[in-house]
């Protein structure tokens, strides 16, 4: 028996303040957003994969505050996500992908005005692979660039989305090693265990095709 999945996926562009404009802040208190909640991305005949980063951005290079964003993901799921600022940068960007944000809470010390928008990445859905078996993995892939320009990679990962471990709050990705930021339709294989699999956004607002293939379930 095989297992066969297709999807779509690209991107808008970029938005700093299309959540929440640029505000003073005070700890503990939501930011005033834009929409509530704030629909990042939609579905459509070309676009199944939904999700993108959650971009905040303060005006001071010191910025130390801790943020919790709250939202959904593709699957209609709440998910609940908190990043501290580091070293001297003015961004801080979601290590999961949202495609609604209901609140956003800055806790800690807040040095500057913050906002919050989108960055140019995005992720589609962890789509799962059986692993329980005696033969190789036989798990096949290509990425097809449909449209426009846009910069890719596809990622794997040991972690359970939907039951993750003890102090995780998202399954840690792995980058395949011949399919990092690319810009041209490619094909690859995986022939070890892993649970998922994903296509990552790196840049770009053009559209890609991806399809999985995976043989020799039992």
């Amino acid at each position: 028996m095989t297992t066969h999945t297709t999807f779509l996926k690209s991107l808008g562009a970029a938005s700093a303040n299309s959540i929440a404009t640029s505000q003073a802040a005070t700890a503990g208190v939501a930011l005033t957003l834009t929409a509530t909640p704030v629909v990042i991305d939609t579905a459509s005949s070309t676009n199944n994969a939904l999700g993108r980063r959650v971009l905040i951005t303060s005006t001071s290079s010191s910025e130390t505050a801790v943020i919790t964003i709250t939202g959904t993901n593709s699957s209609g799921n709440i998910i609940t996500e908190t990043d501290t600022f580091s070293g001297s940068s003015t961004t801080l960007q979601s290590n999961n992908d949202f495609v609604t944000v209901s609140s956003i809470v800055p806790t800690g010390t807040i040095v500057g005005s913050l906002a919050a928008g989108t960055s140019g990445v995005g992720s589609s859905a962890w789509y799962y692979w059986s692993y329980k078996s005696d033969s190789p993995m036989n798990l096949s892939f290509a990425v097809e660039v449909v449209s426009g320009t846009v910069n890719y990679t596809v990622q794997y990962t040991y972690d359970d989305p939907n039951r993750l471990a003890n102090g995780l709050t998202y399954p840690i990705p792995f980058n395949v090693a011949t399919m990092i930021a690319q810009t041209t339709t490619m094909d690859s294989t995986i022939s070890t265990p892993v649970l998922c699999t994903r296509i990552l956004i790196n840049s770009g607002t053009g559209e890609v095709r991806c399809r999985f293939m995976q043989a020799g379930i039992g």
